[in-house]
């Protein structure tokens, strides 16, 4: 039989400092506040929604780099 391996992908977390590589928010930094199999999901520090809080989005794994 044949032993399988799980597939963990990158290892980051919460709280960690990043900076996205490639998208449309190239070149922005925030602040991982989840990670998921495919993406994390980010809240930048300097990009704010109309009613003053940070914004939030979901970035895929390989298009961002820990700063930490």
């Amino acid at each position: 039989m044949a032993e399988t391996t799980e597939n963990e992908g990158p290892i980051i977390e919460i709280g960690e400092k990043v900076k996205v590589l490639d998208g449309e928010y190239k070149g922005e930094e925030g602040s991982i506040i989840n990670v998921y199999n495919n993406t994390v999901a980010v809240e930048f520090n300097n990009i704010h929604t109309k009613d003053g809080s940070k914004f939030r989005t979901v970035i895929k794994h390989g298009n961002y780099k820990s700063l930490s």
